[in-house]
């Protein structure tokens, strides 16, 4: 296959080592500099606590994609909570927050802004 005489593993073994994501950095053998890029956390917000890493990881200068879905399913209610708790950073830091496509929240901040064009 061309993906094993390019990188020495193929898709197949990249995907069984993780079922969640693909981490095409895994099949990548030359590390990239990350100096100076903005970095993306994915992240899970399945309780309320979750909302506390997410609000870390903004204040840092990170964007942040939470998925939200387990949460939604388990309890509306405190989905709610978690959210306008990390609102509350996010008009303090002059952030964007938004909720994307497929129950995922993105959340940026001050140095990014959202298109909510379509």
């Amino acid at each position: 296959m061309v993906l094993e005489r390019i990188f020495g593993k193929s898709l197949k073994d990249v995907e069984e080592e993780d079922e969640e994501y693909i981490d095409f950095n895994k099949i990548i053998e030359k590390p990239k500099n990350v100096e100076g890029k903005m970095e993306i956390k994915i992240e899970k917000l399945l309780e309320f606590r979750d909302a506390e890493k997410i609000q870390r990881e903004v204040r840092e200068g990170k964007i942040v994609l939470a998925e939200t879905e387990e949460l939604k399913e388990k309890d509306i209610g405190e989905l709610k909570r978690a959210i306008e708790r990390i609102k509350k950073t996010i008009i303090a830091i002059d952030g964007d927050i938004v909720m994307g496509p497929k129950s995922i929240l993105i959340v940026c901040p001050g140095s990014v802004v959202i298109s909510r064009r379509k």
